[in-house]
């Protein structure tokens, strides 16, 4: 029995034991399956992060190859632009150099035959006639550069006078003479406050054909071509300087008007020379027959003076249409008054295209120079 009973405790143990190394061995297992779990786990996040940092890897790379195609495709269009500017530059270099051979032609044909008919032909500033003419005008801006010129002896002077509202004995004038008194190029600013005649500066300059200023480099040398407006002013006869002039001014594409001084003067020679009008053997009761003579006389004026520019227009191959403004210093002087001030206008049966002269002038300001 005792024997027996050994060998059932022997037995229990042996199976405890084995019990005890099943569960060892069970937990050694789940250890293990824990641990590869947890492995895999780290191996499948580590997978994610590298799956992760390829993608954002492949997604910087494609928006670095997208943004260098679009760096590509607008270096593609600036040099394309550029060739595109260039092309445009070259054919407007062309053109404009086709154009400058054309005009140098067209104005050596042209100085030929103003050479045959004994006509001063055109000829472009020099870099210091450009210069200094630049200096020339008055400064501000806004302002409309008017230059009054002519023969010396044509009236400029008292028209700059007239035009500004001034009588020649007043103060703020221009010097006036029966010789040439404008030695140099002097500026006026029009005294008015109200556009557009505050605009207007006006410029007394050097009358042509003397010894000190010859015909030929007059335009030029008084630097006439940066003006906006230029008024050839003439007295009896219409000269060919005048043409040289107004040639000059359409050659610079200058509005330009015409201007026949001292009318109050000639139609006195005319109502006495020519119509026999003596007003010291008049009564004051024959009023009406002065104002007849005076209507002939104005007649006679008219019709001469634009006959005259007419013909020397046409022979200068200019536009012979081109209206000449009759006037008299006084009765510009009176309009301008009569509109600055509402001054009574003296003589004014004298008035023949003062009027028209002060309208005109507005008009040829508003409109654009053409280049």
């Amino acid at each position: 029995m005792g024997g027996s009973h050994s060998g059932g405790v022997d037995n229990g143990f042996a199976l405890f034991v084995a019990a005890q190394q099943q569960e060892a061995e069970r937990q050694r297992r789940e250890n293990e399956l824990r641990e590869r779990e947890a492995a895999l786990q780290r191996e499948r996040a580590e997978n994610e992060r590298i799956q992760r940092e390829m993608r954002e890897q492949a997604e910087r790379i494609e928006r670095e190859r997208q943004q260098e195609r679009e760096r590509l495709q607008r270096e593609q269009e600036r040099i394309q632009a550029e060739l595109r500017q260039k092309e445009e530059e070259q054919k407007a270099a062309a053109e404009e150099l086709e154009r400058h051979h054309r005009e140098k032609e067209e104005l050596l044909q042209s100085n030929l035959k103003l050479l045959q008919k004994g006509i001063t032909p055109k000829v472009w500033p020099t870099e210091e006639e450009w210069a200094r003419a630049r200096q020339i005008l008055a400064p501000g801006e806004g302002k409309v550069h008017c230059a009054i010129t002519g023969i010396a002896g044509s009236g400029k002077s008292s028209l700059v006078n007239a035009l500004r509202g001034f009588y020649n004995k007043d103060l703020q004038a221009a010097e006036v003479g029966v010789t040439e008194t404008t030695g140099n190029i002097t500026y006026y600013p029009d005294p008015s406050t109200e556009a557009p005649r505050n605009q207007f500066v006006w410029y007394d300059v050097p009358g042509a054909g003397t010894l000190s200023i010859p015909g030929p480099q007059y335009f030029n040398s008084q630097g006439l071509f940066v003006f906006d407006l230029i008024i050839v002013v003439m007295d009896t006869r219409f000269t060919t300087q005048d043409v040289a002039i107004l040639q000059q001014c359409e050659y610079f594409k200058i509005p330009s008007l015409i201007v026949r001084s001292k009318a109050n003067q000639h139609l006195s020679n005319i109502m006495h020379e020519q119509l026999g009008y003596d007003k010291d053997d008049s009564d004051a009761e024959e009023v009406e027959d002065y104002k007849t003579v005076l209507e002939k006389a104005k007649h006679i004026l008219i019709e001469s003076t634009r006959g005259s520019v007419r013909t020397n227009l046409e022979e200068g191959e200019l536009n012979p249409v081109q209206r000449v403004y009759i006037v008299s210093a006084d009765c510009v002087r009176g309009v301008i008054l009569f509109w600055r001030a509402g001054k009574k206008i003296k003589k004014a049966e004298m008035i023949i295209d003062e009027w028209l002269l002060m309208r005109d002038l507005v008009e040829v300001i508003s409109k654009p120079r053409s280049n």
